[in-house]
């Protein structure tokens, strides 16, 4: 049945301090009958308006009673008429003018005191809550906003010199950023970029306030012409440098910043740049720029002044060097340098005087001596007895054979140097395959030294010394030969002190070394200070040594000769018929002794710092002559 729509507003119904809201809309059908639409919905705690129900949201129940209101309708009451009225009406015109009295017709208002729903007349709306509770976090980056910093001039920012504030921020550069809150103790937040040559700052990171249009702009310097260049020439303030102890800063043009680093060989790297440092004397060269391919370039670029076609190709193939203008003003490096301290004589064991400030000596002198050598190698091999190694060279300085565990094999073969071949005799204890290393050597004097490294030889080299030989210098010993300085003696001993004079009283006895003198040899003597203490009962004697110790106790009746123990050899003989008589206990016998050796230390500088390797290595290789009385002596 079609329903006509009253012209009547529909109707909201709120209650203060509830979010339920009542919604009804009405209208009458064709034969009377009044419908209405109505929207009610919960306050979100399970309660509708005027307490017309309840949500139990756990069981998805809902309790909803018919909502009830006042309204009335006009329709046909009686289909008779009072009949007083109707005479009142028909006689002398007296009756009633109420328009109900009329003939044949009654209308009146009725009050409808409820609804009646029609069938599925009730559609629910709700929405499903999650089975759990989640949180989510939504992060906004807010768009990019470039400020004009320089609207009335096109000259460039000199860097550094920038200080705005704005929505109550205070923003400063700093090397092509910008950064908000920066001070002397704060590093600051990076808030954006800045273009120098463009005047403009790009801010990506801001805090939002009021008055984001207004900017306080409180310091900026402005230059007529940007100094730039795409060439450092320069020298550190200290030098010798830490190999890789060398960092440069920059920034371009466009405020972007460029770092350089020094690698172990000197060569500076990073972006737009190629350069290099000399890290013993601090020069550093260092060109900005980058190798392009000449095919990728435009029309324009071509045009531009650095392109030169004769410069493609002229370092790296179809490249030309494009340069990448920078900021010197902004050039910063930090780089560690090496200071050296003065010797200390009581650790060197030598008076540094002579020696340079930073402790190194020359390698190589004019009129000394040096050794060319070099080692070739016999690939490692299985071998047996009888067979013959063949170096293929003559007139070796010396061979060795190492097993396939490292270690030197020292027997089971016999060399012929002058011929250079080994003769295998026994490898019953060898460790197969063994690898076969055989060394040339020359001595000869230095005439020249150049400071290229170049040595001028005063004599012509007998061997063909191929590429990776060695040039070694050579310490000369001259003539080595054991003694024994002269004995004296003391009346008593703290066995503390050592001298090489008598302290206190002589003994009442002395030794005769001038009829029996202490008899020592290369191999077994060493500089050392004996003292020979007489034990209680006057016949035996300690012996002991100022570095070796107590040697131990030995009589004087016999020959008195302690062993080194590391050649074998005594380290003196003392003849028994040398004491005489009236030693007694305490009297003290002190025998100086010098051995055939030529002291030398070999001392290495380590400076504090990193380690730049991991595996040092050096060798001492001792050469000796000697001297033979020939078979027939001239007389």
């Amino acid at each position: 049945m079609p329903i006509t729509y009253v012209e009547r507003p529909f109707t909201i119904t709120t209650t203060s301090g509830s979010s339920s809201t009542l919604t009804q809309e009405s209208g009458r059908t064709a034969d009377g009958r009044i419908v209405v639409a109505q929207t009610v919905t919960d306050d979100g705690a399970g309660a509708f308006i005027g307490g017309l129900g309840t949500v139990n949201y756990g069981a998805k129940q809902v309790n909803l009673r018919v909502v009830a209101f006042d309204r009335s309708t006009e329709s046909y009451k009686s289909d008779y008429d009072n009949a007083t009225e109707f005479g009142n009406t028909v006689g002398d015109g007296s009756g009633s003018s109420n328009a109900d009295s009329r003939k044949g017709a009654s209308y009146g208002t009725t009050s409808v005191g409820e609804q009646v729903l029609a069938t599925s007349s009730v559609v629910a709306r709700y929405r499903v809550a999650p089975a759990v509770v989640t949180a989510r976090t939504d992060s906004f980056a807010p768009q990019s906003i470039v400020i004009d910093l320089c609207p009335y001039t096109s000259d460039s920012i000199v860097p550094g010199s920038v200080q705005f504030v704005w929505m109550g921020e205070t923003y400063t550069d700093f090397e092509g950023v910008i950064y908000r809150g920066r001070t002397g103790s704060n590093p600051g937040v990076n808030s954006g970029r800045i273009d120098y040559a463009a005047g403009t700052a790009q801010m990506t990171d801001y805090v939002v306030g009021p008055n984001p249009d207004a900017i306080t702009l409180q310091s900026l310097w402005t230059r007529r012409s940007a100094w730039k260049t795409a060439s450092i020439f320069m020298r550190t303030q200290a030098a010798p440098i830490k190999p890789t102890g060398y960092v440069l800063t920059l920034t371009d043009t466009s405020g972007n910043a460029l770092t350089a680093t020094g690698d172990l060989n000197g060569n500076l790297l990073g972006a737009h740049m190629w350069g290099h440092i000399d890290y013993q004397t601090g020069v550093v060269e260092l060109q900005f720029g980058d190798f392009v391919l000449d095919a990728t370039l435009t029309a324009s670029q071509k045009a531009e002044w650095w392109y030169d076609a004769a410069d493609v190709g002229a370092v790296e193939a179809g490249k030309i060097w494009r340069p990448w203008p920078v900021d010197p003003t902004t050039l910063r490096y930090n780089s560690v340098a090496y200071f050296y301290l003065p010797l200390d004589a009581d650790i060197v064991g030598l008076d540094p005087v002579r020696l340079p400030p930073d402790g190194r000596v020359p390698k190589y002198r004019v009129g000394s001596y040096v050794v060319i050598g070099h080692t070739g190698v016999v690939p490692a091999a299985t071998y047996t007895d009888g067979q013959t190694v063949n170096c293929a060279r003559e007139r070796l300085s010396r061979v060795y054979l190492v097993g396939a565990d490292g270690q030197l094999i020292r027997t089971g073969y016999a060399p012929n140097l002058d011929a250079g071949t080994i003769a295998i005799t026994d490898v019953t204890d060898w460790v197969q395959p063994v690898t076969v290393k055989h060394r040339i050597e020359q001595m000869a004097r230095v005439a020249d030294v150049q400071i290229d490294g170049t040595l001028k030889l005063t004599k012509q080299l007998a061997h063909n010394f191929p590429l990776g030989s060695i040039v070694s210098s050579a310490i000369m010993a001259g003539n080595l030969r054991a003694r024994a300085l002269p004995v004296f003696d003391q009346q008593t001993w703290d066995g503390v002190t050592w001298s090489d004079v008598t302290v206190g009283n002589p003994a009442p006895s002395t030794y005769n070394d001038g009829a029996f003198p202490v008899v020592v040899t290369n191999a077994g003597a060493m500089t050392e200070r004996f003292a020979l203490r007489v034990l209680t009962g006057g016949t035996d004697v300690e012996v002991i040594g100022e570095n070796v110790g107590n040697l131990g106790t030995f009589s004087r009746n016999t020959t008195i000769a302690p062993i080194n123990p590391i050649s074998g050899a005594p380290y003196f003989t003392l003849a028994a018929a040398g004491w005489g008589a009236g030693w007694v206990p305490g009297n003290t016998l002190f025998l100086p002794t010098v051995g055939a050796y030529y002291p030398l230390v070999a001392i290495r500088a380590t400076q504090p710092s990193e380690a730049i390797g991991t595996d040092y290595a050096f060798e001492l290789t001792e050469r000796g002559d000697i001297d033979r009385a020939p078979t027939n002596p001239v007389i």
